[in-house]
């Protein structure tokens, strides 16, 4: 009898115990499904303006904000007739997509000195008309910004604290002054108008089209524009560590101030329009190694030497070219006519420059061993000294004034008719003669005053 009762209390004991541990499973389970992560896909229902913080402006009916492990993917399609979005508090989201005309903006609120931001771990996503606006306040975008082919994306007064990527076709305009803490990623057009600002932390990439129209486009590490890249307008495009021109820089419309606190590399264009002005201000002397073009009616200043390495290309196409020293190395293209101004032009040894037409040298001329000058159809003054050292001076139809003086080391001074002119048509009748003899006849006494 007291064997069967210990039995019985044994088997009672074992049953108390399966069902304590299934009901710890079975609050287990119950905690674990309490504690699952809920991805809400929020729309935007709001229609033409309302305000984020109003759930009936989503579907579902549920402000998106990510609380604990509820998180939300919003959609915001604006359509034709577009969509307004105001923001008046922080807001904490997953990832954003926007189609159609959107418009996210701050809207009045309490705290009128504290920014508004807007975090969003996967990014968002412009695929129609986006605008983001400050609204006088500022607006911090915590997430990477992707501007899609096609897309429109106006940033107004906002910081993004990440990165910024505008694909092929795409287009972004800026206006006030808008940060981007990353790199900015440009593949498609960038227009930034007058007094606007466009400021990257890191660095700036371009191979699409960057416009500037009286603003500023600043990379505080490396400005890398490639070689589909180009930049072009007037304004201030700047670099803190490094400027590398791969593509083309142009000033048009007014003057474009290239500034660097680093070296500038060019194998690149950097050029002109006609009635426009190149300034460029690097911290180190340039050495070009791709193609410089002067066209008429403005020119390409640089605030440093200028090195015109082998291979590369200087056109002088009627408009003035200066820098605190031009050198001309062997195996270098310079040719072209209009004004160079410079404290001192070296030709170095087997160089080469050809002018063809009328041209001003401001400053002083060094020919070296084997290089040379060439003048054709057109007058050269230049108003420094001429120093030739067992250099040549070759003239074809054209002429050279030393108005400075020259000093000639053994150098070797050709003169030749050209195809439309020569320098012994002294009465300029196209033809040379007696007559002409005569002319320089009356003339040969004649000496320089610096002789």
């Amino acid at each position: 009898m007291l064997k069967t009762n210990v039995t019985k209390v044994k088997k009672e004991g074992e049953i108390m115990v399966r069902k304590v541990l299934m009901l710890m499973a079975i609050i287990f389970v119950l905690s674990a499904c309490e504690v699952q992560a809920v991805v809400v896909h929020s729309n935007w229902v709001g229609g033409e303006q309302g305000e984020w913080g109003n759930a009936s402006n989503w579907d579902p009916n549920i402000v998106p904000d990510n609380i604990g492990l509820t998180t939300f993917v919003v959609t915001i399609d604006g359509g034709i007739n577009g969509s307004d979005v105001g923001l008046r508090q922080r807001r904490t989201i997953t990832q954003l997509d926007c189609y159609g005309e959107v418009e996210v903006a701050i809207w009045p609120h309490d705290w009128q000195n504290e920014p508004i931001e807007l975090t969003i771990y996967n990014g968002l996503t412009n695929h129609g008309s986006l605008g983001l606006w400050s609204e006088g306040h500022q607006m911090e975008i915590n997430s990477d910004v992707t501007n899609t082919t096609g897309a429109m994306l106006e940033l107004g007064g906002v910081e993004i604290n990440a990165n910024l990527y505008n694909l092929a076709g795409a287009t972004i305009e800026v206006e006030y002054e808008n940060d981007v803490d990353g790199d900015l990623q440009n593949e498609g057009i960038v227009i930034i108008p007058h007094a606007s600002d466009l400021l990257v932390d890191r660095n700036i990439r371009n191979a699409g089209l960057l416009q500037l129209f009286g603003g500023e486009c600043a990379s505080y590490e490396i400005f890398d524009n490639n070689s589909t890249g180009v930049v072009m307008g007037f304004g201030v495009l700047f670099a803190e560590q490094l400027l590398r021109n791969k593509g083309e820089i142009y000033a048009y419309g007014g003057s474009l101030a290239v500034l660097s606190k680093g070296p500038l590399s060019n194998s690149g264009l950097l050029s002109n329009y006609p009635l426009s002005s190149l300034q460029i201000k690097p911290a180190e002397d340039v050495n070009n190694y791709g193609t410089i073009e002067v066209n008429a009616g403005g020119g390409v200043v640089f605030d440093s030497k200028l090195n015109n390495e082998p291979n590369a290309v200087v056109a002088l196409l009627g408009g003035t070219l200066s820098a605190t020293r031009i050198k001309q190395a062997a195996g270098a293209t310079f040719e072209g006519q209009g004004d160079i101004s410079t404290a001192n032009l070296l030709i170095e040894t087997n160089g080469l420059i050809r002018l063809n037409g009328p041209t001003n040298i401001f400053g002083n001329v060094q020919i070296d061993p084997n290089a040379t000058l060439e003048i054709s159809d057109g007058t050269t003054l230049i108003t420094g000294r001429t120093t030739c050292n067992n250099g040549t001076i070759h003239m074809i139809g054209g002429r050279i004034i030393c108005q400075g003086g020259l000093t000639n080391n053994n150098c070797n001074i050709i003169w030749e008719p050209g195809t439309y002119t020569n320098v012994a048509d002294f009465n300029l009748d196209g033809t040379v003669n007696f007559k002409d003899f005569a002319d320089f006849a009356n003339t040969w006494l004649w000496r320089a005053n610096w002789y």
